[in-house]
């Protein structure tokens, strides 16, 4: 008995640290004021943020074309739905300003942010580690892409469920628009489904036919979300990219996803932290083995915190399983993808609340301890994966593109002010429409533009005397200099060369082509690696 007790008070503890022991009053107060510090915070991260590519990219695309149809048009089969790219040109509209990239995206983490503090049943510490960990303190902030819309939409959700499970159609409006903002939100809008047909199929004291009927309404309003997801990204323009999962073996692959869900969750599960990386490095593949399996334990346990809730126990399952499953044998997931299982985790232990359900098994209670106390290393640790992100960025070691350094040499050169800018790989001049408004030329497809189409009707391989002849043609034509971004580090006395670059390209340099290259041009800069792509280059200028 007394042992049971003694449990019973530690269980108690961790369910007083996930939901609070203050007053609601007294909880809101706290998690406003966590707030308040994580809004500084990212306001100082995102002065010293550089955009990088992908970010400019949906931006470039959203304000293409003179009417909204249009640019429906040309987003479609670019791999993302339209809800981003809805959002930034309506803002751009009011606002017309480069700077409602980052703008829409503070605003969207900032509503998330405060609808987590004031509508939900947490206490201090989820409030602070959701919002200080590199969910809320990076990804889906600073960060300025279409995953931060999906955590304010999955919040809003939870927040409306009790009042609107079995009644009107909000939730399923919700759903709809998460469904079209990126591919993981839609197989998340179908697993927040299940847990609502679930949660009433399960709940013996719903009215469940008035329900099942509201549900199948919902389902219908949810089921035209993922259709339209799949009307806007399918079929792909972009028909020379390809997954980065290696072909053959996707039986060993789906097999490690279903029993090692850890292995697609690496860098959820810290698998890139230094103290993991050292033990890596000594014991590589035990340590391997033994990291995901626990991992994945902590990662499955989690769940059975919400087992007062079976539905939400479930759809948790079926969510984690789903993603991982899409990760290994589909594409595989960055952090930015396996933050939005943590977030849809997160959302049912919101939606099941801190109650305990009468006449409870002790087993139950002991299980339900178990799985609160995975939950909270679980958010324990994103902290310290955000931590080692930030930390590289915020000090300006390591920033996510030079694209903002560029941008100011060129402001600074009065001779090139009016260039025109060109690069190998041509996707390195995506992120400069941020930051200047030159030209810029793309040399695989030999047309000027801000966005690659990765497509096999482009020259897939090219020499670096081909890029010098473009760049003399473009000079010809625009009777203005030509600077040219190369990621490639020259040297004349290397070997004749095959550089793989992007999903299928080839850059061929010769000593012969080198040194004819370097002495057409004049190199005026050389920007050192970053510290989360490959956005580093030379810089030189056609003489």
């Amino acid at each position: 008995m007394d042992h049971v007790l003694a449990y019973g008070g530690q269980s108690m503890r961790i369910v007083s640290l996930i939901y609070g022991s203050e007053s609601l009053e007294g909880r809101r107060r706290t998690a406003l004021w966590i707030v308040l510090g994580w809004a500084l915070l990212v306001g100082w991260l995102l002065l010293r943020h550089a955009f990088w590519r992908d970010e400019v990219r949906a931006l470039s695309l959203a304000l293409q074309g003179d009417t909204v149809v249009d640019m429906l048009r040309a987003v479609h089969g670019e791999g993302h739905p339209a809800v981003w790219y809805l959002l930034l040109r309506g803002v751009h509209t009011l606002l017309p300003t480069p700077a409602v990239l980052p703008l829409v995206s503070v605003a969207v983490a900032l509503a998330a942010a405060l609808l987590l503090a004031w509508r939900s049943p947490f206490g201090w510490f989820v409030v602070a580690a959701l919002l200080l960990g590199r969910v809320g303190l990076y990804e889906y902030s600073v960060m300025a892409r279409n995953y931060g819309i999906s955590m304010l939409l999955m919040f809003l959700f939870a927040a409306l469920y009790p009042q609107h499970r079995d009644r009107g159609i909000a939730l399923g409006l919700v759903l709809l628009v998460l469904a079209n903002c990126n591919v993981h939100s839609a197989i998340l809008a179908g697993a927040f489904a299940l847990f609502w047909l679930l949660d009433i199929l399960l709940d013996k004291s719903a009215n469940r036919s008035p329900a099942l009927r509201n549900f199948a309404i919902n389902a219908v309003i949810a089921m035209v979300g993922v259709l339209l997801c799949a009307i806007t990204i399918y079929p792909p323009f972009n028909d020379a990219a390809r997954s980065f999962i290696p072909a053959g073996d996707s039986v060993r692959r789906l097999a490690t996803a279903l029993f090692l869900p850890a292995s697609s969750f690496w860098e959820l599960a810290g698998n890139g932290l230094p103290p993991a990386a050292r033990l890596m490095s000594r014991w590589p593949s035990h340590y391997l083995f033994v990291s995901q399996l626990l991992m994945s334990v902590v990662l499955a346990g989690s769940a059975f915190g919400l087992s007062r809730r079976p539905a939400a126990m479930l759809a948790a399952w079926v969510a984690l399983f789903s993603f991982s499953i899409f990760f290994a044998v589909v594409y595989p997931g960055f952090y930015r993808h396996q933050g939005l299982w943590l977030v849809f985790l997160v959302c049912m232990y919101w939606i099941v609340g801190r109650e305990e359900p009468a006449g409870a098994a002790p087993a139950m209670q002991k299980l339900r301890g178990v799985g609160m106390a995975f939950f909270v290393v679980l958010l324990l640790l994103q902290i310290a994966v955000g931590v080692q992100k930030v930390l590289p960025i915020a000090s300006g070691s390591e920033p996510e593109s030079r694209s903002r350094e560029l941008a100011r040499l060129i402001e600074q050169t009065p001779e090139l002010r009016a260039a025109t800018i060109l690069s190998d790989p041509d996707y390195l001049v995506e992120p400069l429409a941020y930051y200047l408004p030159n030209r810029t030329y793309l040399l695989r497809e030999q047309r000027f533009g801000n966005v690659v189409h990765f497509t096999r009707n482009a020259r897939l391989a090219l020499y670096l005397q081909d890029i010098l002849d473009d760049a003399r043609g473009v000079r010809s034509m625009t009777q203005q200099p030509v600077v040219i971004l190369l990621h490639e580090r020259l040297d004349p006395s290397g070997p004749v060369r095959a550089i793989h670059e992007g999903y299928n390209w080839q850059l061929w340099t010769s000593p012969e082509q080198v040194r004819a290259f370097m002495s057409a041009t004049r190199r005026i800069a050389r920007f050192d690696p970053v510290c989360c792509n490959d956005e580093s280059y030379d810089v030189y200028v056609l003489e």
